[in-house]
């Protein structure tokens, strides 16, 4: 039995209707949400789900798998080109337009092959490598963003119901207090001023109920997104949260962080390009071999040719492209730094906030909530022994519910630092 149904039973002996009307309501009132079809639908099962279905992970899987097969072609050779044609056809006298009558003309048929240096295929074999071993870590990377998207959207959606049923709780209270108003008005022992503002506090805590059941609402859509239908299962208890990171070494945490090692295959690609834009200042060569035909009264011909590229023009043809690849690869150590800076404040952001709301809620546990309880065990002793108001209890039972909310605020913003730091905890759901 509440402290209110004990009031009102106490005082009025319990067989006032009022009394019944309370006994009624909180023991059929439910604190928590309807469930809908299905099992309840737990935080790792949440990440589990949002993992094996995303869209996003599986086209990034398809990157690391296209970057892979690309490795193998990378160092072949370019592909053999076919040439054909007629030379030396004469165009006029008698023998024009002929393809056999002057002893110049051939037709002739031959194969084309570059020879690239072979460091420059290696470089490009190292290349399609690193490309792919940054594919990958982007796939790990996309994997640790969702799962802390979606424990986000469930914790979200898992606080605002829980604040939805304790508001519940606290309109039960003020209505409570509005019936034993209403009697103290009517009996001449309570201003109208005050039944007033229990009115309004009434009006403002069913407000406040509409923009809970909003808020998830709004965590329970963006669920969907990538849960489905699961979206709409009934929420499991939460469990106990560990910190999935301590602050031993912050940086060197991050420094290898999925995100942060993308950026490290990053400036690895770009020190490669780099390096192949140097390699293509020495020249590569080609070879070619040709048939030719004549006409019946000659002998037919074959021909070897050798090409080899002239590397002239370099201050304006190749420098540049080499001074551009070095300023990319510049460009990508400093954004793989600023990363890390970025990713090291957060995390000791994200720290400071889950300590002081540890600090904060252990002041409620053993503080604030055990007093507030205590007031309410006063007045209603007071009310028993005939010394005080019903509206005394009432107003230390909504007190103490207020601290309460304030308590689940915290609990709420504690949560979503997990959530936070869980992008960081180098998860591998996302190979």
């Amino acid at each position: 039995m509440s402290y209110i149904e004990l009031a009102v039973s106490t005082r009025l002996g319990g067989r006032h209707p009022l009394a019944v009307v309370v006994v009624v309501s909180i023991l059929t009132a439910v604190p928590v949400f309807a469930a809908a079809d299905g099992s309840p639908l737990s935080l790792d099962q949440a990440l589990q789900i949002a993992v094996d279905q995303s869209p996003q992970i599986a086209a990034q899987r398809y990157g690391v798998e296209a970057a892979e097969k690309a490795i193998t072609p990378a160092r072949e050779l370019p592909d053999p080109k076919l040439f054909f044609g007629v030379e030396n056809l004469p165009i006029n006298g008698p023998q024009a337009w002929s393809l056999t009558q002057d002893f110049m003309t051939m037709r002739k048929i031959g194969v084309m092959q570059d020879f690239p240096g072979a460091h420059k295929r290696e470089l490009k074999g190292k290349l399609a490598e690193q490309m792919a071993a940054r594919e990958a870590a982007m796939l790990v990377d996309t994997s640790a963003a969702l799962r802390r998207d979606v424990a986000t959207a469930w914790l979200q959606r898992y606080f605002a119901e829980r604040m939805s049923a304790l508001v519940d709780e606290q309109i039960r209270e003020a209505e409570l207090q509005q019936e034993a108003m209403r009697a103290g008005v009517r009996a001449n022992r309570t201003p109208p001023a005050d039944l007033l503002m229990v009115g309004t506090t009434l009006q403002s805590l069913l407000d406040r109920k509409a923009q809970f059941q909003k808020d998830a609402a709004r965590a329970r859509a963006m669920l969907s997104r990538w849960l489905g239908d699961a979206a709409e299962r009934p929420l499991a208890p939460l469990p106990s949260i560990q910190l999935p990171i301590d602050q031993t070494d912050v940086r060197s945490h991050i420094e290898q962080h999925p995100h942060v090692q993308s950026l490290e295959r990053q400036v690895e690609v770009a020190q490669t390009q780099a390096q192949l834009a140097q390699a293509s200042t020495n020249p590569d060569w080609g070879l070619e071999f040709a048939y030719a035909q004549r006409g019946p009264s000659y002998s037919n011909m074959i021909s070897v040719q050798v090409s080899v590229e002239l590397p002239i023009f370099q201050s304006r043809r190749k420098a540049p492209d080499v001074a551009s690849k070095m300023a990319q690869a510049q460009q990508a150590r400093e954004l793989r730094e600023d990363a890390i800076r970025q990713h090291v404040a957060e995390v000791r952001a994200v720290w400071a906030e889950w300590e002081a709301a540890d600090s904060r809620l252990k002041r409620f546990d053993q503080s604030l909530l055990p007093l507030a309880d205590e007031r309410v065990k006063t007045a209603l002793a007071a009310y028993r022994g005939g010394k005080g108001e019903l509206s005394a209890v009432l107003q230390a039972r909504r007190d103490e519910l207020d601290l309460k909310m304030q308590q689940l605020q915290l609990q709420s913003e504690q949560a979503l630092v997990y959530a936070q730091l869980l992008y960081f905890s180098h998860d591998e759901g996302g190979k």
